[in-house]
């Protein structure tokens, strides 16, 4: 808690010292959760003028800058001259959030303003309360955050979400399904390349690094920390490459000092912190670790991409070698002239059970196995959601999707989707149970989502049908619809 007071308490400061005179600039990130203003960075990622666009929150630094001061998601703070209020409400909430923003709870309202004072500070500032919130907590601070700028780095203190990799529906290593934590990062301003003639090979370059606060209150170690670090580089145009690293380490009763991050660092996660340790004795280890690889090929001059990423649950010194590894392919098209918009189409396999792509013909899926760790026995999990794939363990889904987006500035977003949810049917593997399902399911699901502006007024609205249920019952539809709705003062 004492975490998230500075935080707070730094951002509402550097909110009362911005400049008049920064009315109307682009704040230092666009922030993860619009489709739209995604498919419109990588329309300009893939005509070769934004350089990277798998790592998210994007420094606005990268966009173009006939762009910088207007592109904004439909519901954050695009810019210093954005100030207002928000509301959101669901029927049913979502289980399995995507990219897109859609209401985790069932109802709430806030406020929210962007700041910035020159290039060299900025943030957002974002109060809620949330009605009947799964996690108890009414009163939020999500999406508040302030930087300041040192050179071509950002420090950043505040509670951002965050979305690593390709994904349009999942990412199996960091996303935006769970809220975010509060913390502190470092991250590059502008992805430009190195000027040196050794390492100008590796292209525009972005490096983000943070450390977040876990829960107060947990069921395996409380106050745990929680580090990661990703670095994405385009060595050719149409290449872009994403390496990550997250894990969980330190929390009441465990080790925490200098030598224990080096540790983590180095991934030397399986040595044992008790130096009177006996023979025989159990080694702990001082942190639980995931690695992911994940890389978006365009070819130069179509209109296609190709995506790919790996996630490793354990990544250790005993072994460097990744291992039970979650796979996720997915292939889109993206088109300039469609009904006097412009269109990307997409199909993404995910699947979030150990081992089930293998290439021997025994590899089996290893079940329950997904986002558990032996000695953080909640799991790779805040506040009761996966910080990753939104499936949790054991999960299988394909998508086909779409995107429209038109000139003036309103988007259509249809998703069909096939899940099998809990495939090992195992409802608890460590101390909290399978977030999403405690049993075994298939589920058919199709989604449509409209967002854009209405006079002052900005707007998301969808809704979904699923069909499906617990394997040997009945199958039978359900259904959900969502609203947000915000305007500026």
């Amino acid at each position: 808690m004492q975490h998230r007071l500075v935080d707070l308490r730094l951002a509402a400061l550097a909110t009362l010292l911005a400049s008049p005179g920064a009315h109307g600039q682009a704040l230092p990130f666009q922030a993860p959760g619009d489709s739209r203003l995604r498919h419109m960075i990588e329309l300009d990622t893939d005509d070769d003028r934004t350089p990277l666009s798998t790592t998210w929150p994007v420094p606005s630094a990268d966009l173009r800058d006939d762009e910088r001061d207007t592109m904004r998601g439909y519901n954050q703070p695009g810019s210093a001259a954005d100030a207002g209020w928000f509301l959101s409400g669901a029927s049913n909430p979502t289980r399995l959030r995507t990219f897109s923003d859609t209401p985790r709870e069932k109802g709430e309202a806030g406020l929210q303003a962007g700041w910035a004072a020159g290039d060299y500070a900025g943030g957002a500032f974002r109060l809620s309360y949330a009605f009947s919130p799964q996690d108890g907590m009414h009163y939020r601070f999500d999406g508040t955050y302030a930087a300041w700028r040192v050179g071509n780095w950002w420090l950043t203190a505040g509670l951002q979400d965050r979305w690593w990799g390709p994904g349009w529906d999942a990412s199996s290593i960091l996303s935006s399904n769970a809220r975010p934590m509060p913390g502190v990062g470092l991250e590059r301003a502008s992805s430009k390349p190195f000027e040196s003639k050794w390492l100008s090979w590796i292209g525009p370059w972005r490096l983000v690094t943070f450390i977040d606060h876990m829960e107060n209150h947990r069921l395996d170690f409380n106050n745990t920390l929680f580090w990661g670090a990703r670095v994405a580089f385009a060595p050719l145009n149409s290449l872009e490459i994403g390496l990550s690293r997250t894990a969980e380490f330190c929390g009441q009763g465990r080790p925490c000092g200098l030598g224990t991050f080096w540790d983590m660092l180095t991934a030397r996660s399986n040595r044992a912190y008790n130096a009177n340790s006996t023979p025989g004795q159990n080694l702990v280890k001082q942190s639980a670790q995931i690695w992911a690889g994940d890389a978006r090929w365009h070819p130069e001059q179509l209109p296609i991409a190709f995506y790919w990423q790996e996630e490793a649950s354990v990544f250790d010194d005993r072994n460097y070698r990744p291992r039970q590894l979650l796979e996720m392919f997915g292939i889109e098209f993206a088109s300039r002239n469609v009904l006097d918009g412009r269109l990307r189409t997409f199909l993404e396999y995910d699947d979030t059970a150990c081992g089930a792509i293998g290439f021997n013909s025994g590899d089996k899926p290893n079940y329950g196995c997904a986002y558990e760790k032996d000695t953080w026995r909640e799991g790779y999990r805040y506040r009761g959601r996966v910080i990753g794939d939104a499936m949790d363990r054991d999960g299988r889904r394909v998508t086909l999707g779409g995107i429209l987006a038109d000139t003036d500035g309103n988007s259509w977003e249809l998703r069909l989707r096939h899940f099998d949810l809990n495939r090992g049917n195992i409802a608890q593997n460590g101390l909290v149970p399978q977030t999403v399902t405690p049993v075994a399911e298939k589920l058919w699901n199709g989604e449509l989502k409209v967002d854009g502006p209405i006079g002052a007024f900005r707007y998301s609205v969808g809704g979904g049908l699923n069909h499906g249920g617990p394997i040997g019952d009945r199958a039978h539809w359900t259904a959900q619809a969502f609203l947000t709705v915000s305007r500026d003062w």
